[in-house]
């Protein structure tokens, strides 16, 4: 018998413990290739941006470097140190850090930046949402808190295979991260029933984009959150659910940068361009309005909020 055969026969399934690992890390390269250009996007068109929104911007696309280089220092110790190891197939390595860890801290500063969205929009809405934002956020943390303490424990015990506690803190996280982009996504869609009344008026059109584009964008999220979930309660056993979970995280950072570079189709459709690419703020002829006054469009929720409370959102 060959050595070969030998091998095939030691390891048993090995495609069930191959497979996730490694369409999750492709995966997770392509969509920083993604993430890639939407940042060169965001750095050529608004260089004078609100540093605080700059710095969450830097920091997400920093973290998603550093993991998509562990994520290959993994793949050359499952695939190539590892090659016909079945042991070290099943061991973590720095996948309990770049995968789980790293992953819920950009999982939570995304959500975070939807939180402050919904409150600015809220203002502006004249509703109060403040304990909606209360219950995502810490629906956030308890998500962020539960990847957290299951890439430590994994570390520890090294290997994927999930126990009982892991089940638990695994099934937790992506339970919160369901319900926050669900409540996301449903907030939003109020905001949008709200303004699509007003529909005719530039300032509608302008949030009425930033609101469907946010509600899209976190459906995705939440439909890879729901699968990964799916995977875990269904397969406790397998790994399976590696693969979702390794492009949730560049999902919530190409989420954040597809909203902030969204401004740019919205200033081209205003017929604007050239005008607003370095600003928060734009402001356009009144069109209708027979006076010689502009309106102030609101683009994005990067201003303080007491600067929105003194912005008029003209009707229609």
């Amino acid at each position: 018998m060959s050595s070969q055969d030998a091998s095939s026969q030691d390891i048993p399934g090995i495609e069930e413990f191959t497979a996730p690992q490694l369409l999750g890390v492709v995966w997770n390269w392509f969509l920083y290739g993604v993430l890639i250009v939407q940042f060169y996007v965001y750095c050529y068109n608004f260089p004078r941006e609100s540093r605080h929104i700059k710095l969450l911007v830097y920091s997400i696309f920093f973290l998603e470097t550093v993991q998509m280089a562990l994520s290959g220092a993994d793949l050359y110790y499952w695939f190539s140190a590892g090659f016909d190891n079945g042991d070290q197939l099943v061991t973590p390595f720095a996948s309990f850090f770049d995968l789980q860890i790293l992953g819920s801290v950009v999982s939570l500063c995304v959500q975070l930046f939807f939180v402050f969205r919904i409150r600015v929009l809220g203002r502006l809405s004249k509703k109060r949402s403040r304990w909606l934002c209360v219950t995502i956020c810490l629906l956030s943390v308890i998500g962020a808190l539960g990847g957290f303490t299951a890439g430590i424990i994994a570390h520890v015990v090294n290997q994927f295979i999930i126990g009982p506690l892991l089940l638990i803190l695994e099934m937790t996280q992506m339970v919160a991260n369901t319900l926050s982009g669900l409540l996301i996504a449903s907030e939003m869609l109020y905001h949008l029933r709200k303004i699509w009344v007003r529909d005719g008026n530039l300032s509608n059109h302008v949030l009425v984009s930033i609101v469907k584009l946010t509600v899209e964008t976190n459906l995705v999220t939440t439909s890879v959150s729901i699968v990964s979930l799916v995977m875990i309660a269904v397969f406790p056993d397998e790994i399976y659910y590696l693969c979702p979970t390794y492009v949730l995280g560049k999902l919530y950072s190409n989420t954040l940068l597809v909203s902030l570079n969204n401004r740019i189709s919205i200033c081209e459709s205003c017929d604007t361009r050239g005008k607003v690419f370095d600003c928060q703020v734009v402001s356009v002829p009144g069109g209708a309005s027979s006076e010689a006054t502009k309106d102030t469009i609101i683009l994005e929720a990067e201003k303080p909020q007491e600067y929105f409370m003194k912005q008029p959102i003209a009707e229609a």
